[in-house]
């Protein structure tokens, strides 16, 4: 069974306010408490929207898709708190932020913990564009994320980040 869904929204997002209305969703719920991210300055939405769009035009990569979004729902039983949720959050980024801005936030709107979460198209490092990464490898690094951080929780033990690898 697995712990945390991956959750792809339907659409292209190749639209000219792809970013705009992705991020702004991401944020919507205004809690910056619950709200992290990689290659980016937390501050507001439309600041964030502004910096994803200052890689972009400095690189010149304006066509295309322009920003994936992710949902990734946690396991109830593993009775995360949203602060927890927000640390699986960061563990989940480091997959796209060592080269693509990354910003996420935890939605406690509903009946389960989940996590939107927004990744430049283009590289902040170098320019490079990707579109796409791979489910597979994504959702198992995911459930290795969650392993470290359920051992953290429930038996204490220090997360050794160095077992993610990613790159």
């Amino acid at each position: 069974m697995e712990r945390v869904v991956i959750r792809i929204p339907d659409g292209t997002y190749e639209n000219y306010n792809a970013v705009d209305n992705v991020i702004a969703y991401i944020l919507r719920l205004d809690n910056i408490r619950l709200v992290g991210g990689y290659g980016i300055i937390l501050t507001n939405a439309k600041d964030i929207i502004r910096q994803f769009y200052k890689v972009k035009y400095y690189y010149g990569k304006t066509d295309g898709k322009q920003i994936r979004h992710y949902i990734f729902s946690v396991e109830k039983t593993l009775y995360f708190s949203p602060w927890q949720v927000k640390e699986l959050g960061y563990l989940l980024g480091l997959y796209f932020g060592n080269e693509h801005q990354v910003v996420f936030a935890v939605h406690d709107d509903s009946r389960h913990l989940h996590i939107h979460m927004g990744i430049n198209t283009v590289a902040y490092t170098n320019g490079a564009y990707r579109a796409y990464w791979e489910i597979e490898g994504l959702r198992a690094y995911a459930e290795k994320c969650v392993d470290l951080l359920t051992d953290r929780v429930w038996f204490g033990k220090e997360m050794n980040l160095g077992s993610l690898k990613v790159w």
